[in-house]
C-alpha cells in the first residue's frame, strides 16, 4: 500500500502538519527534524500524488461536517472532537445541519463543495447512498461517522452497536433480570436496529424467549421514551428492567416510571446508551454505555486527512467498542 503523510508522521515521530511544512519547504522546522522527515520519506518511498499536493498546499484550509441533527445530545462532544483535531492540522470546520432530512443532506454536499472545502465528514442514512457513491467515484475525500456505510463504500468511523446492545442487556441479565423491556428506534435508524440485534442476541444466549410485547419503537426523543415506557407499564406482566437504545429514550422512560409512583431501580432498572452529559446528573444517575464521542470526532479527522493524502478511497472501517458506565439505575436481584 502506498505510504501516506500519516505513515511518515508516525515513523518520524512528528505531527502530520510538520510533515506538510517540510514537504512544502516551510522554514519553521528545525534542521534536525527536516532531515529525519526527509530520511523517512526516502525510506518509505513516498511520492506525493495530486491529492496529497492539494493537502500540502491547503487549498481552502476548511473541511466540512454535515450533521444529521445538531439537536442530538451526542453532537456537541462529537463536534468538539472534530474541531480540536482539525485545528491541529491547521484546518477550520464548516458545519451544516441537515435537520434529519435526506434532501437537505444532498443539498449540503453541493453547498460545501461550492465553498471548495478540502474534504467532508458526514453522517448519512441509506436514503443518500447514491450521493455517497458519487463522492466515492469522484475520489472526493469523505468520511462517514457514527454509522457504517453499506458495502464499505467509503471510509467509516463507527461504533459497534450490536456489541453495545448486547453489553447493556447482558448487564441486566447478570443482575438477575429476565423480564427486560427494550425501547428502540428500531428500523427507523441503523443504530437502533443494530442495538436491538444485540438485545435479542443477549436474550437468546440466556435461553430467554423473545416477547415482542416487551419491544417498543419510537423516534429518538424524550417524549417518545415516555410514551414507549407507558406502553410497557400497561402490560399485565410489566418488565423489571429496561434497556433503552438511546439515553434520551431512557430519560423519557424515567419520567413515565416516576409518574406512576414507581421507583428506579427499586421497581424497574434502567440502562441507556450514549452517556450524554445529563446521564450523570439525573437521579438516580443513569447506567449507560459510553461511545467516546470526542474520540470518534478526532478519529474522523485523522481518517479524513488520510483520505486527502491518497489517490483513491481506502474504504477503511474503524469500529470502536463502547464501555459500560455503571451508576445507580440498576438493582441486583
Amino acid at each position: 500500500m502506498t505510504a501516506t503523510i500519516i505513515d511518515i508522521a508516525k515513523k518520524a515521530g512528528v505531527s502530520v502538519s510538520t510533515v506538510s511544512r517540510v514537504l512544502n519547504n516551510k522554514p519553521d522546522v528545525s534542521k534536525e527534524t527536516q532531515e529525519r522527515i526527509r530520511a523517512t520519506i526516502k525510506d518509505l518511498d513516498y511520492s506525493p500524488n495530486k491529492v496529497a499536493r492539494n493537502l500540502v498546499l491547503k487549498r481552502s484550509n476548511v473541511i466540512g461536517f454535515i450533521a444529521s441533527d445538531i439537536t442530538n445530545a451526542s453532537f456537541p462532544e462529537l463536534a468538539r472532537g472534530v474541531v480540536v483535531k482539525a485545528k491541529e492540522y491547521g484546518y477550520s470546520v464548516m458545519f451544516f445541519d441537515a435537520h434529519k432530512d435526506s434532501r437537505v443532506e444532498k443539498e449540503a454536499i453541493g453547498l460545501l463543495r461550492s465553498k471548495q472545502v478540502d474534504g467532508i465528514i458526514l453522517s448519512f442514512n441509506e436514503a443518500n447512498r447514491d450521493e455517497l457513491l458519487k463522492l466515492r467515484d469522484e475520489n472526493f475525500p469523505v468520511v462517514q461517522i457514527y454509522r457504517k456505510s453499506s458495502e464499505s463504500m467509503i471510509s467509516t468511523i463507527a461504533i459497534d452497536n450490536v456489541a453495545n446492545g448486547y453489553l447493556g442487556t447482558k448487564y441486566l441479565l447478570d443482575a438477575g433480570h429476565t423480564q427486560i423491556g427494550h425501547i428502540t428506534t428500531g428500523d427507523l435508524t441503523q443504530s437502533g436496529y443494530e442495538r436491538k440485534l444485540g438485545y435479542l442476541k443477549a436474550l437468546t444466549e440466556a435461553n430467554i424467549d423473545i416477547d415482542e410485547n416487551l419491544i417498543v419503537e419510537g423516534v429518538s426523543s424524550v417524549e417518545a421514551g415516555r410514551e414507549c415506557m407507558e406502553r410497557l407499564l400497561d402490560l399485565k406482566s410489566r418488565p423489571t428492567a429496561l434497556f433503552a437504545s438511546h439515553d434520551v429514550l431512557a430519560i423519557g422512560a424515567y419520567d413515565a416510571i416516576l409518574d406512576r409512583g414507581l421507583s428506579i431501580p427499586g421497581d424497574i432498572s434502567v440502562v441507556g446508551h450514549d452517556n450524554i452529559e445529563i446521564a450523570k446528573m439525573i437521579r438516580p444517575r443513569l447506567t449507560t454505555i459510553d461511545t467516546f464521542k470526542y474520540i470518534l470526532g478526532q478519529a474522523s479527522v485523522d481518517l479524513l486527512i488520510e483520505e486527502m493524502a491518497v489517490e483513491s478511497h481506502q474504504c477503511k472501517e474503524l469500529v470502536y467498542p463502547g464501555e459500560l458506565v455503571v451508576r445507580d439505575s440498576v438493582r441486583i436481584l
